[in-house]
């Protein structure tokens, strides 16, 4: 009897999923509209764009609210749209998914929450026409196309410290008049040469110096809430600084518009070594250390004169002038940090805080003159009357380094930054042309009086070539 009873609920649950012999058809749009989560790995591939329409972003955004969705979620700046691939451009788009701020409709939620004008403007119709019976395949009102290998999901912007020097990707190029920078695959090495010592407010050839630095993290973080953002725990670099030189004239050449360069770097090379370190138990908190130490002590030393920038001063006693060399020796910087991101699920918005001390020393030496085209550089000389000064901080708002970076990490990401340091204002900025093309622009500005060897201001513009892998 058993086994009679088996046989007809085998023949009732076969004849079920066949409906004798009968397959349902299955249609594809509401495949489409039945979908609730869409993989962020696959969402990328998908057509994406955001509106900046004022008028449609009000008209979405009133939209979410009436449905009852929390406004603190809700952003009008934040309108995304995720599409189906099309055959043709004339073809209109069919929407998978409409994300307001942190909030998403699906295909079908638009369709029953959505009138059906709103709708076609966002696929690109005639607002007052049929949507099913005429479409132009346009687009008329204010979007940005997001390019496939910018994510749109919450996790869009991946969490970084540093979009010039990204940590999740494998390989990095980074080339502009400031720095050049090169990512070693997934060892975290970054090989990098900087022109300038903004740290102390002196940009490109105004502190007479570049550095090759080598960086390499040292300490993995394995706190699984912030490792995504800050991998390593400890980073420390180690290189050495050159001594570069613009011309005391150069008016002649493509940087005739940028101020000339008044510092030098002394004969024989500078020690560079600095870490970033963030505290095992935040380690959005940290600190960081930075440290540039001449490698030779100043001797005599015969100098072509046409490369060293020198100015001239007055004998107090004997009212006669001699000219002196300023040579930048040592800096450094200790400083307390904070990494903070506004939002920890959608990490578009960064901002970096940095407070502690600074110190540097630029020390002037006798420019003693040769019958030749060169010139002694005398770090003592015999002559008591002849007075060199040594400019270092003697104030207490020469101690004070203080900067504040923000970065936006959104469609087009942007940032800039703000330093106080040697009682020099320096501000920074870099803007998207293309993802892969970028233009940064950096001034410093003076709030004291400035020194003999000091210009007011100085402003740099120049193109940033970013390749990653």
């Amino acid at each position: 009897m058993k086994k009679v009873l088996v046989l007809i609920w085998v023949f009732v649950l076969f004849a079920a999923s066949n409906s004798f012999g009968q397959k349902p058809q299955i249609n594809p749009r509401d495949l489409i509209d039945s979908m609730t989560t869409i993989d962020p790995e696959i969402r990328k591939y998908f057509p994406r764009w955001k509106i900046c329409e004022t008028d449609l972003q009000i008209q979405i955004y009133q939209a979410f609210r009436i449905l009852g969705y929390d406004e603190s979620k809700l952003s009008k700046t934040r309108i995304e749209v995720l599409a189906a691939p099309r055959k043709s451009e004339q073809e209109p788009y069919d929407l998978l998914l409409l994300t307001c701020g942190e909030v998403s409709l699906t295909a079908s939620q638009m369709q029953s929450n959505l009138g059906e004008r709103l709708l076609n403007i966002i696929a690109g119709g005639d607002a007052f026409a049929n949507p099913n019976t005429w479409f132009d395949g346009k687009r008329d009102y204010c979007y940005v196309d997001i390019p496939p290998e910018v994510p749109v999901t919450a996790s869009q912007a991946q969490a970084i410290i540093s979009y010039l020097e990204p940590t999740n990707v494998t390989h990095s190029f980074t080339l502009s008049l400031f720095e050049q920078s090169l990512k070693f695959g997934e060892s975290g090495f970054w090989l990098k040469n900087i022109t300038g010592t903004d740290e102390i407010g002196y940009i490109f050839w105004n502190s007479g110096c570049s550095k090759i630095i080598l960086k390499r993290p040292l300490y993995v973080n394995r706190d699984s809430k912030t490792s995504d953002r800050i991998p390593y725990l400890i980073n420390a670099y180690l290189g050495g600084a050159y001594r570069i030189w613009s011309g005391i004239n150069n008016k002649s050449d493509i940087f005739s518009w940028v101020p000339q360069q008044k510092i030098n770097q002394g004969p024989g090379g500078k020690l560079v070594a600095g870490f970033d370190f963030h505290m095992p138990f935040h380690p959005q908190f940290g600190l960081h250390f930075n440290l540039e130490l001449p490698m030779t002590e100043l001797k005599e030393e015969t100098v072509e004169a046409d490369k060293y920038y020198s100015y001239v001063k007055t004998n107090d006693l004997t009212l006669d002038t001699f000219s002196v060399a300023p040579l930048l020796r040592s800096s450094g910087q200790a400083t307390l940090f904070y990494n903070f991101w506004f939002t920890e699920s959608n990490p578009e918005n960064y901002i970096r805080i940095d407070l502690g001390l600074n110190y540097f020393e630029v020390r002037e030496v006798y420019f003693k003159p040769t019958p030749f085209r060169s010139r002694i550089l005398v770090p003592s000389p015999d002559d008591e009357t002849i007075q060199l000064s040594t400019h270092k901080p003697n104030e207490f708002a020469d101690w004070i380094y203080a900067k504040i970076e923000y970065r936006n990490q959104s469609v087009w990401p942007f940032g800039f930054s703000l330093q106080y340091s040697n009682q020099i204002l320096l501000a920074r900025a870099y803007l998207p042309i293309f993802n892969w093309l970028y233009i940064e622009g950096r001034v410093s500005r003076i709030l004291r009086t400035a020194k003999p060897f000091e210009n007011k201001t100085f402003f740099l513009i120049s193109p940033v070539l970013r390749l990653t892998l």
